[in-house]
């Protein structure tokens, strides 16, 4: 068994789908097994869009206050925890025939082509940093700085 949350998996899914009046657009896609929440909540915030990517608890999230951009805290680099959470999701969002937002030359892989869009900063995505006071910043992926020189490590790919 795992001491993490489910709530530390959610990610939300719905870009390039279109908008309906319903309540359709708040769903969230839960990774691992079934947990109860001893809380009953067990839904992100109502006000998080559906191209928000959380970074850190989810369940933090629930009472937390916007911190404007003139009162950022946090560096605009990106962490290669971010990263690897954005390229998954926006890869997972390729595969549901999300739109792509560069220009395609022979790529299938949704991987490769979250990758070029990160690269290309047109990544549609945000990210919503959750900070220990119970405040939070939102991030554009176009707006930080990703480390792209830095060797992987060889052993972890499957290439």
């Amino acid at each position: 068994m795992s001491d993490r949350d489910d709530e530390d998996d959610r990610l939300s899914l719905n870009l390039g789908e279109e908008q309906n009046d319903g309540d359709s657009g708040s769903d969230a896609v839960h990774s691992g097994a079934d947990e109860e929440d001893e809380e009953g909540g067990d839904q992100l915030p109502e006000d998080v869009a559906a191209n928000v990517v959380l970074s850190g608890n989810a369940q933090a999230a629930k009472g937390a206050r916007a911190r404007g951009v003139n009162e950022r805290v946090t560096t605009a680099v990106m962490t290669k925890y971010e990263r690897a959470r954005v390229l998954g999701t926006r890869a997972l969002q390729i595969s549901m025939n999300a739109p792509v937002a560069v220009a395609l030359e022979g790529e299938t892989d949704p991987l490769t082509i979250a990758v070029k869009e990160l690269r290309e900063r047109r990544t549609p995505l945000i990210i919503r940093r959750i900070l220990p006071d119970n405040t939070y910043e939102d991030w554009s992926v176009s707006e930080l700085l990703v480390d792209f020189d830095r060797p992987a490590d060889e052993r972890y790919t499957n290439i």
